[in-house]
Parts: structure tokens; C-alpha cells; sequence
């Protein structure tokens, strides 16, 4: 049978369109005004004198594009063409990073700034490949995904407002970190933003609910789960997260394997 229609309240498109555009513009004039680095040393220092020890990882690895299927796992059981959307967004979302990181070829602040003149929290990462923020990218993805295709943010508009603020904080702990400038984030937030909506435009033709498809996702996110739990993502403060999503991320895919395998047999289960 054909899912219901998700009738969404149309401000919310908009907010999200709003949003992108405004982090675009943002980006801009950070990196074009001269503010980046002032901003960058507020909030880096911020990270280091007022955050526990270990909360910028834990939010860091939330951009983490294995950790991201992760947190999409759980709508396997009641929207599967969540998960589809971000894992149909993630080739765009990478080429966009690629392509941004190749073009600009712009020093991250332990490059620019020396990495002993700032707050490092996980791996030292200098290199020339500062913009966009690829974990900035995935974590709006996931955000832009769980408000355009999840009933109760579609259709309230404040509560998709929520969602985009508490990403903006997750995203900023690239700069917490010592891994981004601020205006790598708010690029990084605008294009996550377009790749999402691509995931979810792209999912509305995907046979999310049938028992074979949840299947299929079953096997990507189990698959997801196993690379995650041998994966070194930088940042050792945020493992017991990390281990945290894999045991999520292997519970929710070896479910919808097995409902997959049981669909049709009146004895299984």
C-alpha cells in the first residue's frame, strides 16, 4: 500500500532554505571581513577553559559520516526513508567537500595560527584543506533530513528551528576542536543543507517500507556499524559514543535483516 502523504506546514521548506542562505552569506563575511580569527579564538578558548574535557569530541564525531548512519538507524523501524535519504545525500555531500577542500586549498588554524597556540582536542590537523567543514556538511545533512522527512518537525516549523540551532552547536565543535575556522562550519552548514534536500527529493521514489528494502538498509547500516567499531575516528575522548552508536547501529540493522528474512513466514518470530 502507498504511505500516507506528509503533509508539512510550508514554512518549514522555507526556514530550512532561509537558513542555508544565510549560512552561505555568513561564511562570506567571516572569511572576507577579517572576523574569522577573533571569532575562531573566542570560542576555541571558550572550549578549552569552560567545556568538560571530552564534550567537543563527543560532539565532533556526531560528523562523523559512519556515526551519522548511525544516528539514522533507529527510523529503520518507523520511517526507513529517513535512513534512505541521508545514505542517498552522502555522494554529495562528499563531493561537495572534495570539491571545496581541492578548490580553496585554505590553511586550517593549526596550519595559519601553529597548533601550540591553540586548543587541540583529538588529532592535529594541519593541512591545506580547511573549507569546507566535511563534518559540518554531514552533521546538517542529518539535521535537514530528520526536519524534511520527519512528520513531527515537517510540520512544525519552531521545532525544526530547534533542530538547526542544536546542529549549528554540534558543528561548531570544529572550531572547539582546533580543526576549522568558523566560516568552514557555516559553509559546511549551507551545503549540508542542499545535500539533504537532494536525500530527501531523491528517497520520495525509494520503496522505503517494503520488507526487502528494509532489508537492504539492514545490511548498509550493519555494515556501517562493524566499520565504525574498528574505525580510529580521531578523537579517543569520544569512544565510549562511538561505541555507543555501533551497538545501536547493530541492533537496529540485525532487526530489520531478520524481520526482512521473516516477512511472509508464519512461524518465524
Amino acid at each position: 500500500m502507498p504511505s500516507t502523504p506528509l503533509h508539512s506546514d510550508p514554512r518549514t521548506p522555507g526556514l530550512v532554505a532561509a537558513f542555508a542562505a544565510l549560512s552561505a552569506l555568513g561564511a562570506l563575511a567571516l572569511a572576507n571581513g577579517g572576523l574569522d580569527r577573533p571569532i575562531f579564538a573566542a570560542i576555541n578558548g571558550f572550549a578549552a577553559r569552560d567545556l568538560p574535557r571530552g564534550l567537543p569530541s563527543d560532539l565532533t564525531i556526531l560528523g562523523h559520516g559512519l556515526v551519522a548512519v548511525m544516528l539514522l538507524a533507529p527510523f529503520l523501524g518507523s520511517n526507513p526513508r529517513v535512513l534512505a535519504a541521508g545514505i542517498l545525500a552522502a555522494p554529495l555531500a562528499g563531493l561537495f567537500s572534495w570539491a571545496g577542500k581541492t578548490t580553496f586549498g585554505r590553511p586550517r588554524p593549526a596550519a595559519a595560527l601553529g597548533a601550540s597556540h591553540i586548543h587541540i582536542e583529538g588529532q592535529t590537523l594541519a593541512a591545506h584543506n580547511s573549507f569546507p567543514s566535511g563534518h559540518s556538511i554531514t552533521i546538517f545533512l542529518v539535521a535537514t533530513v530528520l526536519i524534511l522527512a520527519c512528520r513531527p518537525t515537517r510540520t512544525r516549523p519552531a521545532l525544526a528551528g530547534a533542530m538547526l540551532g542544536a546542529a549549528l552547536v554540534a558543528a561548531s565543535s570544529r572550531v572547539m576542536v582546533g580543526a576549522h575556522w568558523p566560516s568552514d562550519v557555516l559553509g559546511g552548514a549551507a551545503l549540508g543543507v542542499v545535500a539533504g534536500g537532494f536525500g530527501v527529493w531523491a528517497s520520495r521514489r525509494f520503496p522505503a517500507r517494503s520488507n526487502r528494502a528494509r532489508g537492504a538498509l539492514g545490511i548498509v547500516v550493519l555494515a556501517c556499524a562493524a566499520a565504525l567499531a574498528i574505525t580510529d575516528t580521531g578523537y579517543p575522548l569520544a569512544q565510549p559514543l562511538q561505541w555507543i552508536a555501533v551497538a545501536i547501529g547493530g541492533v537496529m540493522g540485525l532487526w530489520a535483516i531478520a524481520r526482512s528474512m521473516c516477512a511472509g513466514r508464519p512461524r518465524c518470530g
